[in-house]
């Protein structure tokens, strides 16, 4: 349903991180490291959380226009347990941003579609 829902809006999704850090049958963690730019746009599947390695100024778009601007001071965790609409993490500052993002393999959320 993402997928077609990005599709129509002339996006395609990409893969959360650039290097998976660790991974075996209950989390999957990788590594985010973003220059002053944008991840490629993206959904998520599962419940998550991510820890600032690097303080980020960053803002949070999605396919339908809404941005949401987030700041993470250095060590700062923040856990998301719902589904959110496709979007992109656009990094605000002009230092990296760099974080953990650490999902669960074994709960996963269904897009609930209304008629």
């Amino acid at each position: 349903m993402e997928n077609a829902e990005a599709a129509k809006h002339g996006k395609e999704l990409c893969q959360v991180g650039q290097r998976i850090v660790l991974e075996n049958e209950r989390v999957r963690v990788r590594e985010i490291n973003l220059d002053s730019g944008e991840i490629d746009f993206h959904t998520h599947y599962h419940p998550y959380l991510v820890t600032s390695l690097g303080g980020g100024d960053n803002e949070i778009g999605t396919i339908f226009g809404d941005r949401f601007k987030t700041v993470e001071e250095l060590g700062s965790t923040v856990f998301i347990n719902k589904m959110r609409a496709v979007h992109r993490l656009m990094n605000r500052a002009t230092i990296p941003y760099l974080s953990h993002f650490v999902r669960t393999e074994k709960l996963r959320w269904t897009a609930e579609v209304e008629n």
